[in-house]
């Protein structure tokens, strides 16, 4: 019985000690009773490249379809010089045919050639122009007028602030712009050229078969489809230079846009590289109120595919947002009330509830973008036992006292160093 009353008595002597400390703790306004945070848990946040992803396929196509043409009007068709699956390249013969009207046709194609030579000569005058011109190193009043559209044109209706802000134009993109129009003109000072060597070859034909012109490839390529029948077109040739063609779906188009990085893994060969999204079509291929709408699209890649061909699949990432070397946490460090917050371990020994704010977020990595520095420590559980600004502690991990090392000592050592701290004394 006595035994009974001792453990009766032992119990509500320990109920009043947890009683009398959680009331002390409640009623404590003037913070006497110094509280502390038990701490299980934790993580630190690191730096990181994060990437967020659109997983879709593609198939491998031509970059370039171009049909060549016969005018009925020109003369009669003669016959093909080419055929289907024929690999050609830029000027190689393609087809002939016998003109109704020598002299006319003589006519036409010399005041063709004519024309090629002027465009060809204004072309080449404005390529010296732009290649003369000085980006200035700083954009002012006194700054040289640009020598093509777009560069430094300035309308004299601007207020000042235009002004101002006009002056604060980057050097890096004008001297960007310069070349981008510099190589657009050199793009179509190349195809006249081109267009004048076909038309002076075809001038040269008509002379030397008096009736007879050959018509030659426009582009290099290899020839997909000839109509037997003069259906236009006539000739259909591909270039041999491939792309990535795709569709998206409505949610999907929303997420990408022209110019995002496209990771591409060819399924043929498990081959990797990279590529860019150079075309998304704005329209549908086709509208419809009972189905989906798809969104075609095209990935130009880095660099050539030597075993892949036409038809050939490939897995695509799309990357349509990237953090490179962010502060990242873990996203179940991360709590949601009405603000988003943080518990971090600070270096004086206190866990500070602490507001961030973050932006991307993929596979449970968090880019944190304020409030938190890489290499800070997180608390994670258990909740309910943190405090702000209170001291923390954590559990003792006993695999890092090394305790059993203090007994792998030989007798030897054990004796000397035990002998001088007797003697130390």
């Amino acid at each position: 019985m006595k035994k009974k009353y001792k453990l009766r008595i032992i119990g509500i002597l320990a109920l009043l000690f947890v009683t009398t400390n959680a009331f002390m703790i409640y009623f404590d306004q003037d913070n006497k009773v110094e509280q502390k945070s038990y701490i299980n848990e934790w993580s630190k946040s690191f730096t990181f490249d994060l990437y967020k992803e659109l997983h879709t396929e593609g198939v491998f196509a031509s970059t370039e379809a171009k049909p060549v043409y016969f005018d009925e009007s020109l003369g009669s068709f003669q016959e093909f010089i080419t055929s289907e699956g024929t690999e050609v390249s830029e000027g190689d013969e393609l087809y002939e045919y016998e003109v109704n009207n020598y002299e006319q046709q003589q006519r036409s194609l010399e005041e063709k050639a004519d024309r090629l030579e002027e465009e060809i000569s204004a072309i080449e005058d404005y390529i010296d122009e732009i290649e003369s011109f000085t980006v200035p190193e700083s954009e002012n009043d006194d700054r040289p007028s640009s020598p093509f559209p777009g560069l430094n044109d300035d309308s004299t209706d601007n207020d000042t602030n235009d002004e101002e802000s006009q002056d604060e134009t980057s050097t890096v993109d004008t001297e960007f712009l310069k070349e981008e129009k510099l190589a657009q003109k050199e793009m179509e000072l190349a195809q006249k050229e081109a267009m004048l060597t076909t038309t002076e070859n075809q001038l040269e034909s008509l002379e030397e078969d008096g009736q007879t012109i050959t018509v030659e490839s426009p582009v290099s390529g290899v020839v997909t489809e000839i109509s037997e029948d003069l259906q236009a077109p006539l000739i259909t040739i591909k270039a041999t230079s491939l792309q990535i063609e795709g569709e998206l779906n409505e949610s999907e188009r929303k997420e990408v846009e022209e110019g995002q990085t496209v990771e591409i893994q060819v399924s043929e060969n498990d081959n990797r590289t990279t590529g860019s999204l150079e075309t998304v079509r704005q329209f549908p291929d086709e509208v419809s109120v009972n189905t989906f709408s798809e969104y075609g699209f095209s990935v130009n890649t880095e660099e050539s595919f030597e075993e892949a061909l036409p038809g050939y699949h490939a897995e695509l990432d799309i990357i349509t947002e990237e953090a490179e070397e962010a502060t990242v946490a873990f996203k179940n460090l991360l709590i949601t009330e009405e603000d988003l917050y943080a518990w971090v371990m600070t270096e004086n020994g206190d866990l500070e509830r602490r507001v961030i704010e973050t932006e991307l977020e993929e596979n449970g990595l968090v880019e944190v973008t304020s409030g938190l520095e890489s290499g800070e420590w997180l608390a994670y559980t258990p909740r309910d036992e943190f405090r702000n600004n209170a001291p923390f502690f954590t559990p003792i991990d006993f695999d890092e006292l090394y305790i059993q090392e203090l007994f792998d000592v030989d007798e030897t050592t054990m004796k000397t160093y035990g002998l001088l701290g007797l003697l130390a004394r």
